[in-house]
Formats: C-alpha cells, sequence, structure tokens
C-alpha cells in the first residue's frame, strides 16, 4: 500500500521520494501530538505502554491512585432496553443479530477472491433447534427472514450455536441484502447502527418448484408449484 501511494504521488508530478515505515512512524510523530514520544528506536522488540510521553517514557500502570477519567470514578451508563425490542416483539419474536465468520471480512470484497469462498460461500441463517421445530425448520431448508422493514430468503442451519429466541447471519454476501431486515436504531454515545438487535421473524419457504416424472414420456418435466 505504501508503494502504490508513493508511485501514484510519483506519476502525478510530487517528488514524493519512497520511504519505509520508520519514515512514516517519523512523520505520524511529527503531526500527531501523543505521538511525539514514539520512534522505531524506543519501540525495540518489547514495545511501549500506552501513553507515551514526548520522552519516550511509557506508562506502566495507567490507574493508580484515580481513574484517567477524572474524579476517581469510572464512567457508568445505565442498561436501556432497545426499543426495536419492546417496540416489535409481538410480531416478530425473534431477534436476529449480524456478525462476521472467521473466513470472511464484512462485505468479502477481498477475501471472496482467495480459497476461503470454497469454505463459506453464502450467508446462512442460524436456528436454534427448539425454535426450528416451532416453525418447521430443518438444516438446508430455505427460510423467509423478515422484519417490518423487509426480509430476504437465506439457507438454514439448526444449531445450539445461537441461544432459543435468537437466530444468527453474516453480511459476507451483499447479494443476499441481509441489512433490508435490520433496523433504523443508533447507539446514542458511538451513533453505531443496531445491528446485533432487529427483532424479526422466520418462516418456512415451499420449494418454488417442484419436478415430476411421466412413466409415460420417460422424462422429468419442471413445474410451478
Amino acid at each position: 500500500m505504501r508503494m502504490s501511494f508513493t508511485e501514484m504521488m510519483q506519476k502525478l508530478g510530487s517528488n514524493q521520494p519512497i520511504y519505509d515505515a520508520d519514515e512514516v512512524l517519523a512523520e505520524i510523530a511529527d503531526v500527531v501530538p501523543f505521538f511525539k514520544g514514539i520512534t522505531r528506536e524506543r519501540l525495540g522488540k518489547m514495545g511501549l505502554q500506552w501513553p507515551v510521553k514526548e520522552d519516550g517514557t511509557d506508562t506502566k500502570i495507567l490507574h493508580e491512585k484515580e481513574f484517567k477519567l477524572g474524579k476517581g470514578r469510572i464512567k457508568f451508563f445505565d442498561f436501556k432496553e432497545s426499543n426495536e425490542i419492546e417496540k416489535n416483539k409481538k410480531d416478530f419474536p425473534l431477534i436476529l443479530t449480524t456478525s462476521r465468520v472467521l473466513q470472511h471480512y464484512n462485505a468479502a470484497t477481498m477475501t471472496r477472491r482467495t480459497k476461503n469462498i470454497k469454505i463459506v460461500d453464502e450467508d446462512i441463517l442460524l436456528v436454534h433447534p427448539k425454535d426450528a421445530k416451532h416453525r418447521e425448520l430443518n438444516t438446508g431448508d430455505v427460510a423467509r427472514l423478515y422484519s417490518g422493514r423487509g426480509e430476504v430468503s437465506l439457507k438454514v442451519e439448526v444449531t445450539e450455536k445461537v441461544k432459543e429466541g435468537i437466530v444468527f447471519t453474516t453480511f459476507h454476501f451483499p447479494e443476499h441484502m441481509v441489512n433490508m431486515v435490520t433496523g433504523h436504531g443508533k447507539d446514542e454515545e458511538t451513533m453505531c447502527a443496531e445491528y446485533k438487535v432487529s427483532a424479526v421473524e422466520v418462516q418456512k419457504i415451499s420449494n418454488q418448484f417442484k419436478t415430476e416424472v411421466s412413466t409415460e414420456k420417460d422424462q422429468a418435466e419442471v413445474l410451478k408449484a
């Protein structure tokens, strides 16, 4: 990446030499005040404990006589139940949480170009056995995952990897459009979208096509269900 930027700058006419990691760190320290005490030489083999003073002295113990936030107290945030659950639990009793799996990262724009695609090639909906039984779902079935905002279709895996009342899937394959189902809520402090708590329901989807064999013609014919 570093080579790409410097080469691009050179082609655009900038007299920018190609520099190494030590020079990059020195440039950061020159711009960012709390990096001024950090140099390659000072980092050595064991590194430095953050925060680091301008003379290179690091912090062995962060909190000694008081917490660094001030007044010697932690910053406490009282728990608040998600409005998403309170508003929608009657019609959408399951909680959808989305995340990643080891084989892919985010929308998988890079990891799908690797052999990882042979390990995980689609988003799968994990459903607890009790929830699956209630909805007549089996591993391999295609289910309708829906909320008050939208719906998607995903293949099901019945598993105890998730707790009862919770369903889980990933967002590595944009073509599945999982975020069509998630809510519009945001965290008050970070403004992060509420991807971990979405009130949903799951419904088994009948096969859209079935194969019937005619003994007279001795051939398979695909008919709409």
